[in-house]
């Protein structure tokens, strides 16, 4: 099937905040912290090396870079002890109670749901601890397709995690919250790009412009080559930016 346009949808940060934080990440490094009586912070310390380490070689595949219960039995081997806890089970026992989405997410993808625009889940995250979020929060019925590093063993960097959605539309669209894996990937694949940075991270003599110009005055860092096509502050401001796109490419 063709689409008009297909908007790429980052879920961290971007549309829903998952338990790790209050409740996986807790129950993991209290348990390592009673088996090895190291601060759990530190544990948690050696949980977030040894996931940067994987994301920054190579030779380790997208998807092992990106599996929180292997990173976590690492830890936990090379500190001699035996972890119980599993990421997936404590994902799946709370995504409900710890999870939470952002404001306007349910709103802004009602909005969005369109004959001839494809809505395209692309998150780093697993699809076994994307998933259950996704349900619990009750987002699954929005999107058309969810693209994680398990369908085509890539991270946004690689051009291969899309497979081959981009060539089912003129127009391809990135939303997220992160520089590198929204802004500077898809750019490089020639996507236009919808940066949701937070409010908090743009000037707030720039609150009060439109998305597109609020993107072009933004004090990016030297190592942010490539500006998004339009920053927003709120969800709220995402379907006009959508369809603003469409406009323009139409």
């Amino acid at each position: 099937m063709h689409y008009r346009s297909i908007v790429f949808i980052d879920l961290d940060g971007t549309l829903m905040v998952n338990p790790f934080e209050t409740a996986v990440w807790p129950a993991v490094t209290a348990e390592l912290a009673a088996k090895t009586g190291q601060p759990a912070e530190s544990l948690m310390a050696e949980i977030a090396a040894e996931y940067f380490a994987r994301q920054a070689d190579e030779s380790v595949s997208p998807i092992a870079a990106m599996d929180w219960d292997d990173i976590a039995q690492t830890v936990a081997r090379r500190r001699n002890v035996r972890l119980e806890a599993n990421c997936v089970a404590l994902v799946e026992q709370h995504a409900a109670s710890h999870s939470t989405a952002l404001a306007f997410a349910h709103e802004a993808l009602h909005e969005l749901v369109s004959p001839g625009r494809a809505l395209v889940v692309a998150t780093k995250g697993l699809a076994r601890y994307q998933r259950p979020v996704l349900e619990a929060l009750g987002l699954t019925p929005y999107f058309t397709a969810f693209l994680t590093p398990d369908v085509h063993n890539g991270l946004k960097k690689h051009r291969r995690f899309f497979g081959d959605w981009p060539e089912r539309a003129r127009l391809s669209i990135m939303v997220g919250d992160l520089y590198d894996d929204d802004v500077r990937s898809p750019s490089g694949h020639g996507f236009r790009t919808i940066w949701k940075p937070g409010s908090a991270r743009v000037p707030v003599e720039l609150h009060a412009l439109d998305p597109f110009e609020r993107a072009c005055r933004y004090p990016y860092a030297p190592d942010q080559p490539h500006p998004a096509t339009a920053l927003i502050l709120s969800l709220r401001e995402l379907p006009a930016v959508v369809q603003a796109l469409e406009e323009r490419a139409g």
